[in-house]
């Protein structure tokens, strides 16, 4: 009988043990992440550093539901299906068509979202109190800065008085754009050739776009335009026209000239906030945060184009991309 006693005890002993030691450990939490169009893959990579760097360890303490970027409404539609059935406590959504999707498949069932970047988050329709979020959603968003953006372009050739904006007419991103150009065209006096563009266009329809009168090629803050932009690059290369885009990437890549993001450290930045709703805080209580803004600029490029750009404006320029020097 005693023997019986002490195997319960030992027994109940375990059981006890084994409760606190999984109540000490935390469990791994689940992090779904919507991207939309793959330009913002560096993004997604600069949050997942930035949880790593908050003691996040994919594997141990956190599980990423990561399907492949979206190249359109209807696989954005579907890839957010897929993580919610993942059962995610957090969804990061990348960038505005990612977010509003997001929101509005998460919002009933109370899960999280994490967004980065957003050009204008109320526009967007995702809040209206950037310093309390009302819904369950909070995030990266961008500074209305698309008018600076357009006059660092038109500084590098005076004399521009057109400029080509393709942009998707489906994305709020896109519009808000357009709307920071109105004011700040007037007051340089160049024209905005605003041309929607269709999801499928190929190369040979993104020439078609261009005005045959363009002096210079505006990516607006929209996805789709900017999934286009080599294409859109080599075009104005040819046609020896200056192009800016908001993204560091791409002036890296070869686009002349940005004033804008740099995705991996809005990531990074995101992460923190992520970091703060998984530990507990409503996401109320984490107010939307703005990105930092940065001149860019290629001189490669400039080079092939035929472009001399002062030291006036090299002084300004955060990110200098100089041509390598030829190997001896």
């Amino acid at each position: 009988m005693k023997k019986v006693v002490c195997l319960v005890v030992v027994c109940v002993a375990l059981a006890v043990a084994w409760f606190l030691a999984r109540e000490k450990s935390p469990r791994m939490r689940v992090v779904a992440i919507v991207l939309f169009t793959a330009n913002n893959v560096e993004t997604v990579d600069g949050f997942k550093e930035g949880m790593a760097a908050l003691g996040w360890v994919e594997g141990v303490s956190v599980r990423y539901v990561y399907p492949e970027a979206a190249s359109d409404v209807r696989t954005l539609a579907e890839n957010v299906r897929v993580v919610l059935a993942a059962k995610p406590d957090l969804l990061f959504a990348s960038p505005t068509p990612a977010a509003v999707a997001s929101r509005k498949a998460a919002a009933p069932l109370g899960i999280p979202v994490i967004f980065a970047p957003v050009n204008n988050p109320v526009s967007a329709g995702l809040m209206q109190n950037l310093a309390r979020p009302e819904a369950n959603v909070t995030g990266v968003g961008l500074a209305p800065s698309e008018g600076r953006r357009l006059q660092s372009l038109v500084s590098l050739r005076p004399g521009i008085r057109t400029v080509f904006v393709p942009y998707n007419p489906a994305d709020v991103s896109a519009l808000s754009s357009l709307e920071q150009l109105v004011q700040p065209s007037k007051e340089l006096g160049v024209a905005i050739a605003a041309v929607p563009m269709r999801v499928h266009d190929t190369p040979e329809d993104l020439e078609k776009l261009i005005p045959n009168d363009a002096d210079a090629v505006f990516l607006p803050r929209d996805a789709m335009a900017m999934s286009h932009y080599k294409a859109f690059n080599e075009l104005a290369i040819r046609r020896r026209i200056p192009m800016s885009t908001p993204r560091l990437d791409q002036v890296e890549d070869g686009v002349l000239a940005g004033y804008g993001f740099i995705g991996r450290e809005i990531g990074r930045q995101s992460a923190s906030m992520a970091h703060q709703v998984l530990m507990g805080t409503p996401v109320s209580d984490v107010p939307v945060e703005t990105a930092r803004d940065f001149l860019f600029l290629n001189l490669g490029t400039a080079q092939e184009i035929g472009l001399d750009v002062p030291d006036s404006i090299l002084r300004q320029t955060h990110y200098v991309l100089r041509p390598e020097e030829p190997q001896q």
